[in-house]
């Protein structure tokens, strides 16, 4: 018995060096985080084939350049370039919208039209919340130098609890005890670490599943000790999101970039749908069996929404009102939150006004 358990721990260890040594030499994976420090996928191309959600595109292209960014190469003369970047959660990846759809591409389009040498790409990562986006800035964006940084918040970060162990790595080098130490240092755990994230991600914020069905039959009222109880529950997590927003927009003032916050918008909240007649307000959100509906889900996002409004009202930061303009109507929404090529264009319509006035106002000379 001891001789096969003592073969067995040996070739666990052997199969472990064996994979971590493979793994090194080449990792077929293409993960995003190692250690919580970003490792960002460069010049691939995804073709996606969608034979699942009617309101996406059949063939799905979505295409990194060397930066691990969608949109264009970075010019090599930046001297005289306005360098826009935006950050965000899978709303602004748009990742199952082809590159020449996603709001960031059109609205960078736009702005070609009022702006000289305008350059903006997309650095956008599913399933990202304002943790990931503070690790993004630090490891990758401040460093290029961007004029400005268009940040759009808020669903992934709705009860989002205190930092985890995981979350804890943020600071690039942290090495606080022997876990950080080998969760940053093995290649085999870190693939085993991702996998569970990706996992995680598929069971609770998976895009390519999430094609929701809307009728007018479907209705939830809650009672009112329920709705005042969940919208009560959130306080903690509202103090520790505008901590991290303020870390946001700190860092980026630290480095002369302009932070632009944009509130998150939803399809649920109030009104029927005018495309199935759904009643937004008590629509079931979150299935039977949880005490959740539309007035519910959004009542919790506007409290988030409310703390991105107030921190750029303190701070004198500009602010687009997304939330506020985007129209709940399902011709731009595939699922709750996430856009389709029509509610992308419609994003980069509402968006471009009110950027403009911003870009103008904070670098007139790029003006035309």
């Amino acid at each position: 018995m001891k001789k096969r358990l003592g073969y067995i721990i040996y070739l666990f260890v052997a199969v472990f060096l064996l994979l971590e040594v493979a793994l090194r030499i080449y990792n077929p994976f293409h993960l995003r985080l190692k250690g919580d420090k970003i490792m960002l996928p460069v010049n691939q191309k995804l073709i996606i084939t969608n034979r699942i959600n009617p309101k996406l595109d059949s063939v799905i292209v979505d295409s990194r350049n060397s930066l691990g960014f969608r949109g264009p190469e970075l010019p090599r003369d930046t001297g005289a370039l306005l360098k826009i970047i935006t950050i965000g959660g899978s709303t602004t990846e748009c990742h199952f919208l082809n590159d020449d759809k996603t709001w960031p591409y059109l609205l960078g389009g736009v702005l070609t039209d009022s702006f000289r040498s305008c350059w903006l790409n997309n650095a956008g990562l599913d399933g990202h919340s304002t943790y990931g986006h503070l690790v993004l800035l630090n490891d990758h964006v401040k460093k290029l130098r961007p004029s400005v940084v268009l940040f759009l918040t808020g669903i992934n970060d709705v009860e989002l609890p205190e930092p985890t162990f995981h979350d804890k790595l943020n600071t690039r080098g942290a090495v606080a005890d022997w876990r950080h130490y080998i969760f940053e240092n093995s290649e085999v755990l870190n693939v085993l670490l991702n996998l569970a994230r990706g996992w995680r991600a598929q069971r609770f914020n998976n895009t390519t599943n999430s094609m929701l069905v809307l009728d007018s039959v479907q209705r939830k009222v809650l009672p009112d000790s329920v709705t005042g109880s969940r919208l009560a529950r959130q306080a903690p997590y509202l103090e520790s999101y505008r901590n991290r927003l303020e870390q946001l927009a700190d860092t980026c003032v630290a480095w002369h970039i302009l932070p632009v916050f944009v509130t998150q918008p939803n399809l649920f909240g109030f009104g029927k749908d005018s495309v199935t007649g759904a009643d937004l307000t008590l629509f079931p959100t979150d299935g039977p069996t949880v005490e959740m509906n539309g007035a519910l889900i959004w009542g919790m996002l506007e409290r988030y929404n409310d703390v991105v409004r107030r921190l750029c009202a303190q701070k004198k930061l500009p602010l687009i009102d997304l939330a506020r303009l985007m129209p709940k109507n399902s011709l731009y929404f595939y699922d709750m939150s996430h856009f389709t090529n029509q509610g992308a264009a419609e994003v980069s319509s509402l968006l471009a006004g009110p950027f403009d006035s911003i870009l103008k106002e904070y670098f007139p000379q790029y003006a035309r």
